[in-house]
């Protein structure tokens, strides 16, 4: 986009304004934080900020350290919690429609193209989930957006600064999810199919700047006890899995009901990503840049390289095919304008327009409302725990560790980390071990878990040490662990519960 015009600047603004009200709506009475991931990120967010603030060196994370930084930052400057978190995904969620208007616009789309791009980026489901908790989803993106406009003001301008930029940016995309690493390509060879010759500085240029982010985040890497490019997913990667439904990984033994490949194509025809009625606009997209190549190559290759690697790995998760949402919404906002933005066929266009947004509208309200009511059952029964298992008990548990570790005065074990022989080590003080309860959801540990060490353990409590059945809240029973007469040498027990 050349410049920014009248209209351009009030649907921008009008696309924002509606993406973060939709966003603060479906958000109203959640904090954000859910489940073992969200308050793993917040923790550590803390952390970081600590260790920075002392000149110390932090601890090892599972995960990249790009959105523990954003925390950290942002609880420096706005204070520490969780509404500080949750603020930024949602303004950063909010921000990706007007992003994704511009982009459209960069790649040759006419207002209203851009619009309808803008719309579906605003009114995507997942994109509205992924904006209301704590997690490095919508960071990502937004980051990954800011370097795709970064990159096409560079060939547009010719200006080196902006090729900085969006290595700079792209980078710290890649740092927040490695999968983002799916977009290097794209962005490279949308720049070399540009040069007629072979630019050094430029080359340096980009890569200097990449390096700034990506070489500290390597050395830390290095050196962490927790996967990287082995993760299980990476390592498991095979395009049989494409076709598989079934799956057994380091998150337990999963059966799906759609086989990968069309599960992690759901934002090309699912309405919570994107209405059916938009889907052969995509293909007219791709058929109306089919002579602008660097148009043609980012927006093909940011649709489809990401799904390609997706649907290889040996799981399913449906934040993660959000990646590739700005691109199919601009592809399908281009291929609306083609066909039906003439004057002549402008009720259709809006007809069109308007029912399929209605059809997103219509997907989201019951998939949102039901993630938030699980998380909400998830932290009542995390309250119940605290008014029914006495304070500074020993706890182990799955699944609500880290809002257990956040909230109570509790001795919190990640049942996950267990093994007999270490329980056996933490039984050896009969004091410590005198009051000690179990917190799980025992159908997921027998169905999920059938066969691995969380079940094996789980039974060895129930079977060998003996497990008193007391109470349940929502999924998760509770009981106290009969310690107090087993040892070792005892050998098995009936069971208890």
């Amino acid at each position: 986009m050349k410049r920014v015009n009248r209209l351009d600047l009030a649907l921008i603004l009008s696309v924002f304004a509606l993406s973060l009200a939709l966003r603060i709506g479906f958000t109203l009475g959640f904090d954000g934080l859910y489940g073992q991931d969200p308050y793993a990120y917040y923790n550590f967010g803390q952390i970081l900020r600590q260790s920075l603030a002392q000149g110390q060196t932090p601890p090892a994370f599972f995960w990249p350290l790009g959105y523990p930084a954003l925390l950290a930052i942002s609880f420096t400057l706005f204070g520490q919690s969780a509404l500080t978190a949750q603020s930024i995904s949602l303004f950063l969620g909010a921000l990706l429609a007007p992003m994704v208007y511009i982009l459209a616009r960069q790649l040759g789309a006419k207002s209203s193209g851009a619009l309808v791009a803008a719309l579906i980026m605003a009114v995507c489901g997942q994109a509205i989930q992924s904006s209301f908790v704590v997690m490095a989803d919508i960071p990502a993106l937004f980051w990954a957006l800011l370097s795709a406009i970064h990159l096409l003001h560079y060939l547009d301008t010719d200006q080196r600064r902006w090729l900085f930029l969006a290595a700079l940016t792209l980078a710290i995309a890649c740092v927040t999810r490695w999968l983002y690493l799916a977009l290097i390509p794209i962005c490279a060879l949308s720049v070399l199919v540009t040069w007629r010759g072979l630019r050094w500085r430029e080359i340096l240029l980009a890569a200097l700047a990449a390096a700034l982010i990506l070489i500290p985040q390597a050395a830390i890497s290095i050196h962490s006890p927790y996967p990287v490019l082995d993760h299980a997913w990476v390592e498991g990667w095979s395009p049989l899995n494409y076709f598989s439904r079934e799956f057994s990984n380091v998150d337990g033994h999963f059966l799906y009901d759609q086989i990968n490949a069309l599960f992690y194509a759901h934002p090309y025809y699912d309405s919570y990503f994107l209405a059916p009625i938009f889907a052969p606009f995509i293909l007219v997209g791709l058929w109306t840049i089919r002579r602008k190549r660097v148009s043609l190559l980012i927006l093909l290759g940011w649709a489809l390289l990401p799904y390609l690697f997706l649907a290889g790995i040996p799981y399913q998760n449906i934040r993660f095919p959000l990646i590739v949402m700005p691109a199919v919404a601009v592809l399908a906002g281009i291929g609306l304008e083609a066909l039906l933005s003439r004057r002549r066929l402008i009720l259709i266009f809006a007809a069109l327009l308007t029912v399929g947004l209605a059809l997103m509208g219509i997907a989201d309200k019951p998939m949102l409302a039901i993630f938030i009511a699980n998380q909400q059952r998830d932290k009542a029964s995390v309250q119940w725990a605290l008014a029914h298992i006495p304070a500074g008990a020993r706890l182990y548990t799955f699944e609500l560790t880290e809002p257990l570790k956040a909230y109570s005065s509790f001795e919190v074990h990640e049942l996950y980390n267990e093994t007999p022989d270490t329980i056996t080590a933490e039984f050896d003080n009969p004091e410590a071990a005198a009051a000690s309860y179990l917190y799980i959801n025992v159908w997921t540990i027998e169905n999920q878990w059938q066969g691995r060490e969380l079940q094996i353990v789980y039974h060895w409590l129930r079977d060998v040490v003996g497990l008193q059945y007391l109470d349940r809240s929502g999924n998760y029973l509770l009981f106290r662990i009969e310690n107090e007469d087993w040892h070792p040498a005892a050998g098995v027990q009936q069971p208890l519960g």
